[in-house]
């Protein structure tokens, strides 16, 4: 039995084979999306392709924010270094009016959970370059630029993908096709290939439109030579033009306008429109020099389904936000996260495949949540109604301050939870990563320690006395690491005697706190960082049971073991 997306000739004589291999994985899409989930594969030692209709990276920026636990994912992989050179960490984001009068500032300025500070403004240009550079060091991966996936079979137990060359053409606004084409064979397809995703049509999926579909123009710039702007990063809550102003890590600046549905957005594509705008920041040609000027569509719409058979959505083909939180991109790395550490252990057999329905089941919400947060941060600077701005202004200046949502968490899926199925505190939040010292080396935990799989971390004992020979063998099948994190020796409430060479010592002391706020004494964490659950020591084997018996076809193991 299989599904064909679309036809092809079959007849064509220009379409070879790769052969009889199927590869684990077939990547489409070469964005920070596809390529964060093949730098994530070259990390697992996993086989896969990743094509892009492109000839090479896209080499300007687009998204301009990643926060603490995107800094976290490429530092597991790699590829943090060019990215941290290249951005900076922010300490507010603005709201001023059309006076300039600051109505509010978002404070950005703190360490998240994730061991990194909150919120890094940077060239994803850079981040991508660095993410590519870890697929092409690799053995198992493949990058397969100037390739079109233009048709998609589905079998019984792979994926049949045709792709075909493109070349680029002056004058053309994308590569064109060229007849040459090539198949090739996978277990699993991610389609990474963006919002207007050939792949999603193709399967015949439509999505929700959560009501935003707004004309911006944006203009990112190099920068020349320093120049002063009234505030770093912001809005502009001007009712005559709403604007955005952003940095793109050190080199280059974005600023973006608001159109009115009665405006032609081919009058804002001229080069003198953009000066004519910059203007009222008094910046001139001597400041800077424009590398990209486009008019977006700003979009809330969010895929029915993100899988279908043996094909996932990714990213921008799964959903799209407005930018007003920065967490577009952010939104589809953690996506291409997610997928992967659950295909890899369906793939090695540790987990049965009813474990990737559980990739929806996530995402959807955590990304609802960054989309309707984006939504209502995105209202309040973008009143183009002139008595509507002045009564805005008038409450805050009377004191209103919107409510500031918290960082999303997992609210269903691979997760400790209640009879009621919610989540048991703290499943569904961001795990720690903390300073931590083993022997004479001090760094962030992922560094010294394996953390690709699960972990399970302990403040008290280690947690594989408490679990038994059975349920640690389980876990390990499972890929699972096992910690003990010990007090600093200059903390009152640490244990005497000194320090071994394995010890891992709670530095700042993080971990200690962590664990006393939660009223927990060891946690399971997943690959993507997040929280499968907390407990007591007592209560760690029933914890270990609930989480092979959600990831795996293992049956728990019998109590007492």
């Amino acid at each position: 039995m299989s599904t064909r997306a679309r036809s092809h000739n079959d007849a064509d004589t220009s379409l070879t084979a790769d052969g009889d291999r199927i590869h684990d994985l077939l990547i489409i899409g070469g964005g920070s999306v596809g390529l964060t989930l093949g730098a994530t594969w070259t990390m697992l030692g996993r086989d896969a392709v990743v094509f892009d209709r492109q000839p090479g990276l896209y080499g300007l920026p687009r998204a301009g924010h990643v926060d603490h636990e995107i800094m976290r994912m490429l530092q597991q992989l790699g590829a943090e270094g060019p990215t941290l050179e290249d951005a900076y960490a922010t300490k507010s984001y603005t709201w001023i009016n059309a006076e300039g009068e600051t109505l509010l500032e978002f404070p950005w300025g703190e360490e998240g959970i994730s061991g990194w500070h909150s919120d890094y403004m940077q060239n994803s240009a850079v981040l991508e370059r660095s993410l590519l550079d870890r697929i092409l060091q690799s053995q198992t991966v493949a990058h397969m630029p100037s390739w079109e996936v233009v048709d998609l079979v589905q079998h019984d137990d792979h994926v049949e993908l045709t792709v075909e060359r493109t070349r680029t053409v002056p004058g053309e606004p994308r590569p064109v096709l060229t007849a040459e084409h090539r198949r090739f064979r996978g277990r699993y397809v991610v389609a990474c290939d963006g919002a207007n995703s050939r792949t999603r049509q193709m399967l015949g999926i439509d999505r929700d439109d959560l009501g935003f579909n707004e004309k911006w123009l944006v203009i990112d710039a190099r920068i020349k030579r320093p120049f002063w702007l009234a505030f770093d990063s912001g809005q502009v809550c001007d009712p005559r033009r709403p604007t955005t102003v952003l940095p793109l890590g050190k080199d280059h600046r974005r600023w973006e306008w608001h159109l009115r549905p009665d405006e032609d957005p081919e009058d804002f594509l001229r080069p003198d429109k953009a000066w004519e705008l910059l203007a009222p920041f008094d910046v001139t040609e001597h400041d800077v020099e424009p590398v990209r000027q486009l008019v977006y569509t700003f979009e809330a719409r969010i895929a029915h389904r993100w899988r279908s058979g043996r094909v996932f959505l990714a990213g921008d083909a799964a959903h799209t936000m407005p930018p007003f939180m920065g967490q577009g991109m952010c939104s589809g790395m953690r996506d291409a996260r997610n997928l992967a550490w659950k295909l890899d252990l369906v793939l090695s057999g540790a987990a049965d495949e009813t474990l990737l329905d559980t990739y929806q089941v996530e995402r959807d919400p955590h990304v609802r949540d960054w989309t309707v947060i984006s939504l209502e941060s995105g209202k309040i600077p973008c009143i183009i109604d002139p008595d509507e701005a002045r009564k805005r202004d008038e409450m805050f200046r009377a004191g209103f301050r919107p409510p500031m949502p918290d960082f999303p968490q997992l609210v269903d899926g691979v997760l400790h939870r209640a009879s009621d199925g919610r989540p048991v505190a703290p499943a569904g939040e961001l795990g720690l990563q903390g300073r931590v010292q083993i022997a004479d080396r001090t760094d962030l935990f992922d560094r010294l320690l394996p953390a690709t799989g699960f972990t399970v971390v302990s403040i008290t004992h280690d947690p594989r006395t408490a679990l038994g020979p059975r349920r640690t063998a389980a876990l390990e099948r499972l890929g699972c690491h096992f910690y003990t994190v010990r007090p600093a020796a200059s903390d009152p409430g640490s244990s005497p005697g000194t320090p071994s060479p394995t010890d891992i010592v709670d530095v700042d002391g993080t971990y200690a706190e962590y664990f006393r706020t939660r009223g927990i004494e060891v946690v399971i964490n997943r690959p993507d960082f997040y929280v499968f659950g907390g407990t007591d020591t007592a209560g760690l084997a029933a914890l270990a049971d609930d989480l092979l018996d959600q990831a795996t076809a293992v049956q728990p193991a019998p109590a007492g073991e």
